[in-house]
C-alpha cells in the first residue's frame, strides 16, 4: 500500500530594503542553550515572518509565530558557524531582514539535539502525550523496548486521515496532544508524536522529511531513533506501519536504503 501525501510548496523572494530598519534595535535571538543545540526565537511585530538556519550552504527555512510566542529550533548541520536571520513578509513574495546573528555552535553529543523540544516536535513534561508515554514505559528500562512498546500504541491506536492533507495550509505544525487525542493524522503529526515521546523517555529521535517510493508516494515523513546499542540510526515508519499492521506482518525497523532524506530535525 502507498501512502498519500502531497506536499505544501512554497517558494519566496527575499527582498533587503535600504536601510528604514535596524537589524539590532531588539534581540529575538535566544543563544542561552546553543551548546543543546537551540537557538530560541520571539518576535511580536505581527504580519508573516520566516526564519532561515544556514550553514555552509544548507539551510533550514521556518514560519515564525509573530505574536511573541517563543519558539525552539535545532542546529542539526553539526558543530560549526551558523547564520540566522529573521525576514518579515512585506507584500507578495517579498521580504525584508529584521534581523540577522552568526554564532559558533559547539555541542558535545549531537545525539542531544534530537533530545530537545522544538518547533515541529514540541513537548514538555506536562504534555498528555509525554504522560502517556510514562504510563506505557514507566516498568521498562531498556531504551529499545521503550522504543517498540511506543511504536506499538503508535501503531495500534491511530488512522490515517486521507482527507486532512487537502485542508492544510503552508506552515502547518502537528500539535502532539491534538494527534493523541484524535487518535488519527498524516504522517507529520505520527513522526512528530512518535519523536515527542521517545525523547521524553530520553531516547534520541528525529522527525525526517523526504521520499520513500516504496512506502509512500510524493513527499513523506518519517523518523529515524537512535538504538544505543548498535550505535547508529534505524528508521521507523508508523505511518506506513498504520495503514497495513492490520493486513501483514510488519517490522518495526525499516531499510535505510528504502528512504531519502531532504531534511530532518
Amino acid at each position: 500500500m502507498r501512502i498519500r501525501f502531497i506536499t505544501i510548496i512554497f517558494s519566496f523572494l527575499v527582498i533587503f530594503i535600504g536601510s528604514s530598519f535596524s537589524v539590532n534595535a531588539l534581540e529575538y535571538f535566544d543563544t542561552t542553550d546553543i551548546s543543546k543545540g537551540l537557538v530560541h526565537v520571539s518576535y511580536d511585530g505581527g504580519g508573516k515572518v520566516k526564519l532561515i538556519i544556514e550553514k555552509e550552504g544548507k539551510k533550514y527555512t521556518y514560519d515564525v509565530n509573530s505574536s511573541g510566542l517563543k519558539e525552539s529550533f535545532p542546529f542539526q548541520l553539526g558543530n560549526g558557524n551558523y547564520k540566522i536571520s529573521l525576514y518579515k513578509n512585506t507584500s507578495g513574495s517579498s521580504y525584508k531582514l529584521v534581523q540577522a546573528k552568526s554564532v559558533n555552535v559547539e555541542i558535545k553529543d549531537m545525539n542531544q539535539v534530537y533530545l530537545n523540544s522544538i518547533q515541529n516536535v514540541n513537548w514538555g513534561i506536562d504534555s498528555k502525550a509525554v504522560l502517556k508515554a510514562v504510563e506505557l514505559t514507566k516498568d521498562e528500562k531498556d531504551l529499545k523496548k521503550k522504543a517498540e512498546t511506543l511504536w506499538d500504541f503508535m501503531v495500534k491506536n491511530n488512522a490515517y486521515d486521507y482527507t486532512k492533507l487537502s485542508t492544510l495550509t503552508s506552515g502547518y505544525i502537528p500539535i502532539i496532544d491534538k494527534t493523541l487525542e484524535e487518535k488519527k493524522g498524516i504522517c507529520y503529526d505520527f513522526t512528530s508524536l512518535y519523536a515527542a515521546m521517545l525523547r521524553s523517555q530520553g531516547i534520541p529521535a528525529k522527525l525526517v522529511k523526504g521520499y520513500a517510493p516504496k512506502n509512500a508516494a510524493g513527499y513523506h515523513s518519517w523518523n529515524e531513533v537512535y538504538d544505543a546499542n548498535q550505535n547508529k540510526w534505524v528508521v521507523i515508519d508508523t505511518t506506513y506501519d498504520i495503514q497495513v499492521f492490520s493486513k501483514k506482518f510488519i517490522s518495526m525497523l525499516k531499510k535505510n536504503e528504502d528512504y531519502n532524506m531532504t531534511y530532518e530535525y
